[in-house]
């Protein structure tokens, strides 16, 4: 997510009451707008009718192999999608140098957690075969590296930069590596379900490993509160209450 203020506003201190919250009905965006309200500010939201997704991504470095991925890694994307994303990092650094705006690139991993059941991410799958007694495709053969991170610590991270008035680009995820296999693994014991497993070959450009540092989020204080286990534990109740 891309956000920008004017130079000189007072964020690190809280004082800025009206916020605008670009996706704020979405995924991510919902416990966002929640945690300001929380707080009193005066929020607007604006969705997809009005604005393009603003979110970054680990993929816009792109294959590092098992390399640990840190906002300084060199951009060098191999899909589309990373391609893109990129691009909107380097236009907001132009603004922000061009009409004097504070901006941050934040760059999430894998974000999973309550209201993902529209999403075609690997833990949504899981839980909907889990849910309706399938199985899933695994890409490979399940022990490339990735990092979930729970929506909650995503909505932290977002804050916590706004509020300090980060501005360059920041990497917000667990910082703790789990393979592909062990997500499946997980899933199952939270579900007791089997979820049976195909493996099939790799999507051209799919990154080997997402191994990433979270060394400067923590800096502003991201501290993120969920394990695997406990994450996926939180998801699976929306689920299994609209069993067939």
């Amino acid at each position: 997510m891309s956000g920008g203020t004017r130079r000189g506003a007072q964020l690190a201190g809280g004082s800025l009451s009206r916020v605008l919250v670009t996706g704020g009905a979405g995924f991510i965006g919902r416990g966002v707008v929640r945690a300001l309200l929380d707080e009193g500010r005066q929020v607007t939201s604006a969705d997809k009718h009005a604005v393009a997704d603003l979110a970054s991504t680990n993929a816009v470095t792109g294959d590092v192999g098992q390399a640990t991925i840190t906002e300084q890694t060199p951009l060098r994307p191999v899909t589309p999608y990373g391609a893109s994303k990129a691009e909107a990092e380097m236009l907001l650094a132009a603004y922000a140098a061009s009409y004097g705006l504070t901006g941050a690139a934040l760059r999430f991993s894998n974000a999973y957690g309550p209201g993902s059941q529209t999403k075609d991410r690997l833990v949504p799958r899981l839980m909907r075969a889990a849910r309706d007694g399938k199985g899933v495709q695994i890409y490979g053969d399940g022990t490339q590296p990735r990092d979930l991170v729970h929506v909650d610590d995503v909505g932290a991270g977002i804050l916590a930069a706004w509020r300090s008035g980060h501005a360059r680009p920041l990497i917000i995820g667990s910082g703790e590596p789990v393979t592909v296999n062990e997500v499946v693994a997980a899933a199952r014991s939270v579900t007791g379900a089997e979820i049976p497993a195909e493996h099939v070959p790799p999507k051209p450009g799919e990154m080997p490993a997402v191994i990433i540092d979270i060394s400067a989020a923590r800096a502003l204080g991201c501290r993120p509160g969920y394990d695997l286990k406990a994450g996926i534990a939180t998801v699976w109740p929306e689920f299994s209450e609209t069993a067939k």
